[in-house]
């Protein structure tokens, strides 16, 4: 994995939201129909105001800045990744450089991209949503084996980080720290569980108590 640790990080980082940007805008156009919206809302909104919400979805300007603001979720999530370990770095003492953990952070943030990519074409080809909440549920979760109306709205967003990219993603962190940081495998496994781990379950926790609120 050393190829992948020496690309360049501006390089990388602009891919990643090059290609992010492309895919949000190819699943705001394929996707994000006006159907899906009727089919969506139907029952809760009138026609007139399904219409002038989809005024508002489709106001050039608020897409645009819709756009533009993904290179920024990308490196929040850059960010927190690479918090998680420099905490363990610090409280083990390893004394690594941040810039190494950033770099090892942000490759691995390529996961996140395949499954966005790979989001896009199971809803696209494979099985269309039936609602716009669908869309936003990753397709190899156990929220999607389960399925959306069968988990309680507490469990939600927990069955959905339970997927099979989360966990390629913790593989590449442990892969990507044992090259880089000459950890033995074991030890790499241990601290990504120890750092990021912990980290994103405490993150899960947090966007559970947003989502119940913004719910009701």
């Amino acid at each position: 994995m050393t190829w992948l640790l020496s690309i360049n990080k501006t390089t990388c980082y602009w891919t990643l939201a090059i290609v992010t940007i492309v895919f949000s805008i190819a699943s705001s156009h394929f996707l994000m129909t006006d159907e899906l919206y009727y089919s969506s809302y139907a029952e809760q909104l009138t026609k007139e105001q399904i219409h002038q919400m989809l005024t508002w979805a489709n106001d050039s300007v608020l897409r645009f800045l819709g756009y533009i603001i993904l290179p920024v979720i990308i490196l929040v999530r850059v960010l927190f990744t690479s918090f998680c370990l420099q905490v363990g770095n610090l409280i083990q003492e390893y004394h690594w450089k941040y810039e190494k953990l950033y770099n090892i952070s942000l490759k691995a943030d390529a996961i996140y991209l395949l499954s966005s990519v790979c989001n896009f074409y199971f809803y696209a080809f494979f099985q269309p949503a039936k609602n716009i909440k669908e869309l936003n549920i990753n397709f190899l979760s156990v929220l999607k084996l389960k399925g959306f109306e069968n988990v309680q709205s507490w469990l939600v967003m927990a069955f959905n980080s339970l997927n099979v990219f989360e966990l390629l993603y913790i593989i590449l962190l442990i892969v990507l720290i044992k090259a880089s940081l000459r950890l033995s495998f074991l030890k790499s496994t241990i601290f990504v569980i120890l750092t990021y781990c912990i980290g994103n379950y405490i993150y899960v926790i947090a966007m559970t108590f947003v989502y119940l609120n913004v719910a009701q």
